[in-house]
Parts: C-alpha cells; sequence; structure tokens
C-alpha cells in the first residue's frame, strides 16, 4: 500500500470523550489533531465550539458525537443535539443508534433515527452512525447497515469505544450489506490504541476508510517515520 502521510492520516477521526476533560484538554486535543491532519476531531457536543475554533482554517472536521455513548436518549433530544451541534460548527456528526429498539425488531422507530440524522445534516457535514456490535447478532448488524446506507448515511461505524471491538467477521458483514455506494465503513472500540500494520491491514483487507482512535496522532507519527526509513 503506497499510502503518503497524509493519505494515511485522512484515515483516522480523533475522539477524546473523557468525563475528566477541561478545557485546556480538549484545546489540545484539537491542536493535536490539527497538527496530524487527521480527517476529523471528536469531543462530546458541549465542546464543539471550542474545537471548531481551534480547528479554523484547517482541513480538519469539527466531529460532535450524539448520544454518546448509550444511544438511549429521546428521538427528539438526538435532534435537538444534531441542530445544536451544527449551529456550533459541528461538520461531522456521529450519533449512537438506539440499540434496544433495534434488537426488538422496530425497525422503523430506528429509520427514522437515521433518515433524520441524514435529513439535518445533509449538505452541512458528514453523518456517521454508530452500532455497537458487541451486543448485536449477525442478522443485526446485517439489518442495521442496510437501514443507514439506504438512508444515505455516510458511514457505518463498529463501536463507540466504550463496550467492545469488533471481530473481523462483524466488519466483513457490515462491508457486505452496504447498499449504497456512497456509503463508507469505520471501524473503532475497545482497546482504544491500533498499531501501525493493523491499521493499514484494516484500510487494505477490510476496506475500511476510517479508524476511529485517540491515538491517531501517534499513529501518523510513526507511518511517517516508517515512510522516511525507506526512502
Amino acid at each position: 500500500m503506497n499510502l503518503t502521510v497524509e493519505e494515511y492520516a485522512k484515515h483516522f477521526d480523533m475522539a477524546l470523550h473523557l468525563q475528566s476533560s477541561v478545557e485546556d484538554d480538549i484545546r489540545q486535543h484539537a491542536r493535536t489533531a490539527r497538527e496530524a491532519g487527521v480527517a476529523a476531531c471528536y469531543t462530546n457536543s458541549m465542546w464543539t465550539p471550542v474545537v471548531a475554533e481551534e480547528l479554523a482554517g484547517s482541513d480538519v472536521r469539527v466531529g460532535t458525537a450524539i448520544s454518546f455513548p448509550y444511544g438511549c436518549t429521546s428521538t427528539a433530544m438526538k435532534f435537538a443535539e444534531i441542530d445544536e451541534g451544527l449551529e456550533l460548527g459541528a461538520t461531522a456528526v456521529d450519533m449512537v443508534v438506539n440499540i434496544g429498539r433495534l434488537r426488538e425488531g422496530d425497525n422503523d422507530y430506528v429509520r427514522r433515527e437515521v433518515e433524520g440524522l441524514v435529513e439535518r445534516t445533509y449538505g452541512r457535514a458528514l453523518s456517521k452512525v454508530i452500532f455497537e456490535v458487541c451486543f448485536l447478532n449477525d442478522e443485526e448488524i446485517a439489518r442495521l447497515t442496510r437501514i443507514c446506507s439506504d438512508a444515505g448515511v455516510d458511514y457505518v461505524k463498529t463501536a463507540t469505544g466504550s463496550e467492545g471491538f469488533p471481530t473481523e467477521a462483524q466488519v466483513a458483514i457490515m462491508r457486505a450489506n452496504i447498499t449504497n455506494p456512497n456509503t463508507r465503513l469505520k471501524v473503532s472500540g475497545v482497546p482504544r490504541t491500533f498499531t501501525m500494520p493493523a491499521t493499514l491491514w484494516m484500510i487494505e483487507k477490510l476496506g475500511v476508510s476510517l479508524i476511529g482512535t485517540r491515538s491517531a496522532a501517534k499513529l501518523v507519527a510513526q507511518y511517517a517515520a516508517y515512510i522516511g526509513a525507506d526512502d
């Protein structure tokens, strides 16, 4: 795989979702993301304007997480959080699905939330739906992928990074059930750190377009050193 450092960096979303974070932590996180040139910098929604300020003038997207990490807030609350995030400068929005409703087979409930996300972000921000595959069986993963892809979601995402890590088989199910050529695949989960070889394998062999990890900047630095060593 012959990726430039810049191309490799754009395969990462860098997130900080610690309850203990203070504003200085968030600002440093955003500056690090900007310096690394990753695809997007994510925080919880209240920090969106801080991140937007730090990333102004760069091509790193301002990411906000909706109903994170459980996805159990009401549909109205999710939509309000999306609307507020967009007004505050978000250009990438990750919404956690209501896992319980999906497991009950309430496809209409899930579809309404997903379509609401797409409607609100269309033309303004990237839309991403977070699954938490460790709680889902194969049929549920396939069904949710189709619902999201049919609705025009930009990315389907494996996990929040707070519960479990997807298996290769689960990622393959998601990829196989993408019905829309404009819907892509994002991987994240526990552990929150990745090795550089593992990320290259996911990009090349699993068809992963984005990887969500707080260690993104370190991985970009490692890749830059690796490319330099081969020169």
